[in-house]
């Protein structure tokens, strides 16, 4: 990777303002500029850990959080069947552009814990929060929800649904309808049909989606390849199911980020192939278009990258991967300003900065001459992440400039 992007890093650095002075100007351009050259070397790393959540800013949207739906099944080890469940109602959720929605990764501290709606509300800064519980038994499935408004305590809704497991899909979809009728938001029609698309025939298929998907979140290598493996099975039995696609696609991107391909080159055409094959499937997919756009970046197609990355977002707003993808791009295209307010966004509204991603926004705040925001950053990615080297230089870079 640094032999592939070295012609091209001064071309690529992110615009800064010139510092006064000939000699203060080198000495800034060396740091960045190795900062820049092991930033290609960052591409290689995968995702990061959790860190502290940041009150969001105050908006005209109302702000909701979704808790993890306590599994109640008796059969043990159906607790990612609960997990999904609460998942699938995040992202459904996320897509209606009136709302703003927390993340699954800032809610899972909360998961199996006795916390009041009213501590949830300041913790994430959200004036609702749904809970709820989820009982399989066989091929049937109860679940129990309800809106509560943090501010006052006051359930604004409530439902117990008691339904045919083959019936799921359409159980999440009439759960998200009567959460936005209770919180009385404008619905398009278009974000509407992006909601009730259902997305496979199979529960066996989205079955094994649903076992793959803790992987994803917090990747190992072995973990990975037996992700691999679950979604090549839903696949087999759905070869249209394009979540699945999505995410066999995403697995390949790890596992080259992470440095875990025995042909990183190989790993990586495998992955834009399967995210293009879920785009072929269904042009709404967002962690596909996600994928695709850290792909780009990748090469250094960093145009088509930011067109890709808008695309996610348009579908859904509220996807904190997209919106960290956004801030990179305009990070590497000499948009500091606008790199840091997208990353700063995504951050409020998930925690679980990668160390890519919060690498851009260390290397934003030393653009900008913010370097104890940088020495800050740097610092969280290389508790978080071991492996973060490329931190060290922003930190080091950093420190210099503030005479340590």
């Amino acid at each position: 990777v640094l032999t592939a992007t070295g012609g091209s890093a001064p071309g690529a650095l992110p615009a800064a303002a010139a510092p006064q002075g000939a000699a203060r100007w080198r000495r800034g351009w060396l740091a960045v500029a190795l900062t820049v050259v092991l930033a290609a070397a960052a591409l290689w790393v995968g995702i990061g850990d959790r860190f502290a959540m940041r009150s969001p800013e105050p908006g005209a949207k109302p702000a909701i959080a979704v808790l993890p739906f306590v599994d109640h099944s008796d059969e043990p080890g159906r607790e990612y069947f609960a997990d999904g469940l609460t998942q699938d109602i995040i992202n459904a959720l996320g897509r209606f552009s009136a709302l703003t929605v927390v993340s699954w990764n800032a809610v899972l501290p909360y998961k199996n814990k006795a916390v009041s709606p009213e501590k949830v509300g300041r913790g994430l800064a959200v004036a609702y929060v749904v809970e709820g519980s989820v009982r399989r038994i066989g091929e049937h499935v109860r679940v129990s929800a309800q809106l509560v408004d943090t501010r006052r305590g006051q359930v604004l809704w409530s439902a117990r649904f008691d339904e045919a497991l083959a019936d799921v899909f359409a159980l999440q979809d009439r759960i998200t309808g009567e959460i936005v009728g209770a919180l009385a938001i404008r619905v398009t029609q278009i974000e509407q049909r992006r909601v009730l698309a259902k997305p496979t025939a199979s529960l066996e298929a989205y079955d094994y989606v649903l076992r793959a998907r803790p992987a994803l979140q917090r990747p190992t290598r072995a973990e990975i390849a037996e992700a691999r493996g679950l979604l090549r099975r839903a696949i087999e039995l759905d070869a249209g199911y394009a979540a699945a696609h999505a995410a066999l696609s995403e697995t390949y991107y790890i596992a080259t980020s992470m440095g875990w391909a025995e042909s990183p080159t190989a790993f990586m055409d495998r992955a834009e192939e399967s995210a293009l094959r879920a785009l072929a499937l269904d042009n709404a997919e967002v962690r596909a278009r996600v994928i695709l756009g850290r792909i780009h970046i990748f090469h250094q197609r960093y145009k088509e990258a930011e067109a890709e990355i808008e695309r996610a977002i348009a579908i859904n707003p509220n996807d904190a991967r997209s919106l960290a993808g956004r801030g990179n791009i305009l990070m590497w295209l000499g948009r500091t300003d606008a790199a840091i307010e997208a990353l700063e966004r995504a951050q409020r509204i998930d925690p679980d900065l990668s160390p890519i991603d919060r690498f851009a926004l260390g290397l934003a705040y030393y653009l900008k001459r913010r370097y104890d925001a940088a020495i800050e950053q740097a610092e969280l990615n290389l508790r978080g992440t071991a492996g973060a080297s490329f931190s060290r230089v922003v930190l080091a870079a950093a420190y210099a400039q503030l005479g340590r």
